[in-house]
């Protein structure tokens, strides 16, 4: 029992830094604003896809703070029988859904990157033909805050594919499974 209830405390500290990496990348972008000398002003809602990365933020901190809540109703139950009621929403919840979360996670941080970078050097190339560079604008911050939130939804995707491997059932012999050592239909 001591083993199961690690892994549960496990999959609770995995989720809460997932719900904290994802918060922060809320935030970030959120407040991840630049003005120019000309008083043009710009935020994440003006490129697209930082909004994507804002909402597969949101999505995650969703599931996790649902999962964080029903982890901790399992914790609480762990010795009761209410826990084994519980048992078959839990690997609904916890082993398919963090698996189309994480992948949803994968596909912001690809996004925010290559946008963040795609931009950035199409705005660099723009300018240089102005006689001027980005790095002396306030818009390099911007686009380095937009890194930032990006990088913080790559640690929210790491957390939550650690989480996805930590919680897939075991396939050894060890672990009771029967069909464990049979290696398929073609492999007889």
């Amino acid at each position: 029992m001591a083993s199961k209830k690690a892994r549960v405390i496990v999959s609770l500290v995995l989720r809460i830094f997932t719900l904290l990496f994802a918060a922060a990348c809320i935030v970030v972008l959120i407040l991840d604003k630049a003005t120019d000398d000309d008083g043009l002003k710009v935020t994440f809602k003006d490129v697209i896809t930082y909004k994507y990365v804002v909402a597969t933020a949101v999505v995650a901190a969703t599931y996790c703070l649902l999962a964080i809540a029903l982890t901790l109703y399992i914790v609480s139950c762990l010795y009761r029988e209410e826990a084994h009621s519980w048992s078959f929403l839990a690997n609904l919840i916890f082993l398919w859904r963090q698996g189309v979360v994480a992948f949803v996670l994968a596909t912001g941080v690809g996004a925010g990157f290559l946008t963040t970078a795609e931009v950035k050097r199409f705005l660099n190339g723009l300018l240089e033909s102005f006689g001027a560079r980005l790095k002396d604008t306030p818009f390099e911050g911007f686009f380095d805050r937009g890194y930032l939130a990006t990088a913080l939804l790559a640690a929210a995707f790491l957390c939550m594919s650690i989480l996805s491997i930590l919680s897939a059932p075991p396939d050894n012999k060890a672990s009771g499974n029967k069909a464990a050592g049979k290696k398929g239909f073609f492999f007889g």
